[in-house]
């Protein structure tokens, strides 16, 4: 931990380095929460992304009720942080990972996605086992067609196998429109959302006309969720990333800032249109967005290897510098944070607070 730098100077700081501005972070958080308060969504926001528990606790603080996790192991440091309501919107599978599960449980009311019955029923012995009692919601595949069960007649059936069951409990449905995230006109891309939706509302009115209770329909992404909110039948949604004002947000339509940026040492001028810098593709991954150059207007082309960067220029410029430091906002912050094991969070270009990390390398 570097938390002797607070208070200092960013040019204290070494690279590369992940900076945080703080206003600007509180700032996408409020345009989030705001929109889903005007709604009267609740939101459970992702925290594959930020890998902190300092930024899951500002979220709760700023009206969530709870998170979601992409792994078990992810929900074991948020839950030891003191969160309480945590759904995993992955399957958990086999006794490995179902018995982890069901002991995590004696510490935090733990949701966990499936999307078949044998899943459920390993869920339901490892429970057993442990003397937990873990929430069990149905995966539902709206179109994305990577996991989750189909709508309709097979997800009712599976409602109705889950909750006769002894030692789980039915805690709703989800499902991730994703795959409309790619739909590039906004009308369209909105259209496409309310399809992808449609069947699984009507899901949950069969499983509720089955007489069984649905406490959670989760589903929306920061790339969705200003649609997804407002459809009726929807009570949460997982919009995580955006509080970081990724570019690819941006690119959707969210109104979000960059508050996420890399600190980066010019170490080479090797010809008057290519700038060296010292982070590769071990401090960042541009594969999803490229990140921005800021304070240079005339890059032509980015890439990366291991430990370099290489920013070619559309006309020679003797402004940059060896030594001089550069910042990158972070196009896909996913593909950044798991990389780094702190935060630095400036206030203006003073350091306010260092924030680990501690969800980065939990893959189990």
């Amino acid at each position: 931990m570097m938390t002797s730098l607070v208070g200092q100077h960013v040019d204290a700081l070494d690279t590369p380095a992940l900076l945080i501005d703080r206003k600007v972070l509180l700032g996408n958080i409020e345009v989030i929460g705001a929109s889903l308060r005007k709604l009267g969504t609740a939101w459970r926001p992702h925290a594959k992304a930020h890998k902190s528990p300092s930024i899951a606790h500002l979220l709760l603080e700023a009206g969530a009720h709870g998170i979601t996790c992409a792994k078990t192991s992810e929900a074991e440091i948020y839950a030891a942080s003191g969160i309480r309501d945590i759904l995993i919107a992955n399957q958990v599978v086999g006794p490995i990972k179902t018995r982890r599960l069901a002991q995590l449980a004696r510490q935090a009311d733990i949701a966990v996605a499936v999307d078949c019955l044998e899943n459920a029923l390993e869920h339901d012995a490892a429970a057993a086992e442990a003397g937990t009692s873990p929430r069990l919601v149905i995966e539902i595949n709206s179109g994305m067609n990577r996991a989750g069960i189909d709508p309709g007649d097979d997800t009712v059936e599976l409602a109705k196998r889950i909750v006769a069951l002894k030692h789980v409990r039915f805690g709703g449905v989800m499902t991730w429109e994703g795959h409309t995230t790619t739909v590039v006109d906004p009308a369209a891309r909105e259209q496409a959302i309310h399809d992808s939706l449609a069947p699984v509302l009507e899901s949950v009115l069969a499983i509720q006309d089955a007489g069984i209770d649905v406490p959670i329909v989760s589903c929306g992404g920061t790339g969705t969720f200003r649609t997804t909110a407002g459809i009726e039948g929807v009570t949460e949604v997982q919009a995580g990333g955006g509080i970081f004002g990724d570019q690819i947000y941006r690119a959707l339509g969210v109104p979000v800032q960059p508050a996420l940026s890399l600190l980066v040492t010019v170490t080479s001028r090797p010809a008057p249109d290519r700038v060296i810098i010292d982070a590769g593709r071990k401090s960042l991954d541009p594969t999803a967005a490229l990140p921005e150059v800021q304070g240079l207007s005339n890059v032509q082309s980015m890439s990366f290897s291991a430990e370099h960067g290489i920013i070619n220029l559309s006309a020679p410029t003797a402004d940059v510098r060896i030594g001089d430091r550069l910042q990158l906002l972070i196009g896909y912050s996913d593909q950044a944070v798991h990389l780094h094991e702190q935060f630095f969070v400036l206030d203006g270009n003073t350091v306010s607070s260092v924030w680990p990390t501690w969800a980065r390398g939990r893959l189990q």
